[in-house]
């Protein structure tokens, strides 16, 4: 039982951590409500800690105490940076008339979304059934026993009371049919979590999704759907698969326009930050002009990583500024001084939504000099009627280079023009009182951004993006990772780790391993990745079915169902992530283990797949990895004893310079490139009469007693010249056997799609 007296020593350890939230304060300041929300180490929770309502954590006692008392339970869910959270919190949480009914007629209980995926998956899952639609604040009606009976998502203060006094009524009038709606409800909520029986996959699934996303995208405006329009990652990374697999001109493929269309919008409009960097959420308006504001850790991780993917794909130097700014600004305000990330920034502060990120007309032309101001007011739409309540969101109405065109300038003088103005206003900016930031450390969220800070050292020559990769990843294998009882963690606060992790913490972390294999060669990383996964198959797999459980086996609390979803949202879903990571691993070691679980974890999701394909465009894009390796820029071979990478140079459009560098571990060679037989090394051209004046170059064999024919080992490099005579991407193709003393493997034939926007 939590006594006054734990609940006041609570308050007086964490008084320097967190701000106090509450109008129910003493003469001296201090709060006179709190509750046992103060003992959690949620920024969220810790929010709600001094409400007059009586709140408890997730767990036993909550529960018990319903049980006791004969009450139902209300349920929030929220997470620390929810603008109409804190509307409600604001209107009806702390307010002692709707407090007073709460603490009487309800156990209430306050979950922290962003610790508890698990739990809002569940639940969300009921308010949608019941509703038709979903969102947070998530506030639903439960049995002692856990189970839903009704749900909805933000209400007003008078509605609130309104609804609470019916649910009362039926608790107390018509219990027998309030019990029976439940338990249908739980049967309703298990089948939509349960995976489908498995099922035979139609031949070419994966193209009729890519086509259905194309003739979904919105033609007008780029993305998918209306307002409020989400970046729909997932989908993207899709898209991206199929257009790299893709041999035709990038013009001509109708998955690069969508793509195209959704990335220059984004960049181009108020979704993206254009003073400082990263993106915001979501956009308000189905013309991404609007955002709303908060900025959320998966997002910069997740679009990082596409606009990289893009930037390769096409050479458009605006994509790869993205990746910079966005990652420039993930160290510069997001990172913790032990390494690791922080979850987000709220969309509010001085008490109004957007404030910090807009700009009065007025308050620019006090602030810019003349010419500074008629830059701004051309680049980036700034009006004296605004954009937002009188306000400017700022974002480019054309694209700069038209923008350069328009004013008589080179892109090169408008990009100097601008960095001197965007350098103005951040200062400015940073003088305002900032939004929130919720301090919190997620693993998942955390994986996200160091593999996109990994995979962009690599690409862009960044050292600083590699270390600061390695110092996150580090941090949670210090501070997330229970090695000697082999688990990992969500989430930490100050330091402090205390939420067991799920499966998404796993398996972007273990994609983050990788990347970190991929970038610096150090085998450590990999054996990282193998411990892990080992850990991840104890606790989350499913051995009768296949798949993953998406909550750990140990919890607090009713535990309706362990889930195994496959459906990927805002972010990457677990199990639609573990099949290209379980691919990769496999790529990268040869570990006999890994293909039979790979088939297992497809066929165990064959049936949801058949049933929602667009549900998980990640998983699918595994399927295509499963079926033949991405022809990219990254290989491996010999069970990841040889990697070779390619490296590209367009000294203008229609040239090209690569680097094909094999590096072998030691004991491994190949043939030389001098010989008629099949086994030797060879790079050729696939319609090589697309490309003029081509020279590959083989570097100078070894010569070695032991081998009757020259070889090649440790680190080799050939290279290719070429011009192209039409916009058709370069499909290359590099032919060897890889060998050890004792052993030659089969001739391997690795294929690379070199594109280029013309």
């Amino acid at each position: 039982m939590t006594t006054p007296e734990a609940l006041q020593q609570a308050r007086e350890r964490k008084r320097s951590l967190y701000d106090v939230r509450t109008r129910f304060v003493d003469e001296q300041g201090e709060p006179i409500y709190t509750n046992r929300l103060i003992l959690e180490d949620s920024p969220y929770l810790l929010q709600h800690a001094h409400n007059p309502v009586d709140w408890y954590p997730w767990g036993d006692e909550a529960f018990d105490k319903a049980a006791r008392e004969d009450k139902p339970v209300f349920l929030s869910i929220g997470y620390s940076t929810c603008h109409w959270c804190h509307v409600m919190e604001e209107e009806s949480f702390d307010d002692e008339e709707v407090a007073d009914v709460l603490n009487r007629h309800f156990v209430s209980i306050k979950v922290d979304r962003e610790q508890r995926p698990d739990l809002d998956e569940i639940y969300m899952t009921g308010v949608q059934l019941i509703s038709g639609r979903g969102g947070w604040p998530m506030s639903s009606f439960l049995t002692p026993q856990g189970k839903p009976f009704f749900g909805a998502t933000y209400f007003p203060k008078e509605h609130f009371l309104g609804l609470l006094g019916k649910v009362r009524k039926v608790w107390r009038d018509s219990r027998d049919n309030l019990i029976e709606n439940a338990e249908k409800l739980d049967e309703s909520i298990r089948q939509q979590l349960a995976p489908s029986a498995t099922a035979q996959l139609p031949e070419g699934l994966i193209d009729k999704v890519a086509e259905a996303l194309v003739q979904h995208a919105d033609p007008d405006h780029g993305g998918f759907g209306e307002a409020p329009k989400f970046p729909q990652e997932p989908n993207l990374f899709l898209l991206l698969e199929q257009v790299q697999r893709d041999t035709r001109p990038l013009s001509q493929q109708p998955a690069w326009t969508t793509l195209r269309q959704a990335l220059d919008a984004m960049l181009q409009g108020g979704i993206y930050d254009q003073v400082g960097g990263g993106f915001h959420r979501y956009a308000t308006d189905q013309a991404w002009l609007i955002p709303h504001f908060e900025k959320m850790l998966y997002n910069q991780g997740q679009l990082a990583t596409i606009y990289l993917w893009a930037w390769q794909l096409s050479g458009h130097e605006e994509y790869r500024r993205i990746v910079e700014e966005t990652l420039d600004y993930v160290l510069r305000e997001m990172r913790s001084p032990g390494g690791g990330f922080h979850s987000a920034t709220d969309a509010d502060s001085e008490g109004e939504e957007g404030r910090f990120f807009v700009w009065r007309h007025d308050e620019l032309d006090a602030l810019l000099e003349r010419d500074a101001m008629v830059l701004c007011e051309r680049v980036y739409g700034v009006t004296r009627e605004g954009n937002f309540e009188g306000a400017n969101v700022l974002h480019l109405p054309r694209p700069l280079d038209e923008t350069a065109e328009a004013l008589g300038m080179p892109r090169e003088s408008l990009d100097k023009a601008l960095a001197d103005l965007k350098r103005q206003l951040y200062t400015a900016r940073s003088k305002r009182p900032a939004p929130l930031c919720d301090n919190k450390q997620i693993t998942e969220w955390n994986g996200m951004v160091i593999a996109a800070l990994a995979q962009a050292a690599n690409a862009l020559g960044r050292t600083d993006y590699r270390d600061a990769a390695i110092a996150a990843a580090e941090f949670l294998w210090q501070h997330h990772h229970d090695e000697e009882h082999g688990r990992l963690w969500r989430a930490s606060l100050d330091g402090v780790a205390s939420i067991p992790a799920q499966l998404e913490d796993y398996a972007h972390y273990l994609q983050a391993l990788l990347a970190l294999y991929d970038t610096t060669g150090e085998r450590h990383w990999l054996e990282r990745t193998r411990s892990l996964l080992d850990e991840l198959l104890a606790r989350h797999w499913d051995e009768d079915g296949g798949g993953f459980f998406v909550a750990p086996p140990e919890t607090t609390g009713p535990q309706l169902l362990r889930s195994k979803s496959l459906m990927d949202g805002a972010t990457v879903c677990g199990n639609s992530l573990m099949l290209p990571v379980l691919i990769s691993l496999y790529q990268r070691t040869g570990d006999a283990k890994l293909g039979p679980l790979i088939e297992r974890q497809i066929e165990a999701f064959s049936g949801a797949i058949a049933q929602m394909p667009l549900a998980a465009p990640v998983f699918l894009q595994g399927m295509c990895q499963w079926e033949s390796p991405t022809p990219g820029l990254l290989h491996y071979l010999a069970d990841g004893a040889i990697r070779v990478r390619c490296r590209c140079e367009w000294p203008d459009d229609m040239h090209l310079q690569a680097a094909f560098t094999l590096e072998m571990q030691p004991g491994w060679h190949i043939q030389d490139h001098d010989s008629d037989t099949p086994e030797a090394t060879r790079l050729t051209l696939r319609d090589a009469s697309e490309w003029q004046d081509t020279r590959i170059d083989y570097p100078a064999p070894e010569r070695s007693a032991s081998h009757t024919q020259s070889i090649h080992s440790g680190s080799v490099t050939i290279t290719l010249e070429a011009s192209a005579s039409s916009p058709r991407p370069l499909v290359a193709e590099l032919a060897l056997q890889p060998c050890t003393e004792k052993e030659c493997l089969p001739v391997e034939k690795l294929t690379f799609v070199i594109h280029r926007e013309n």
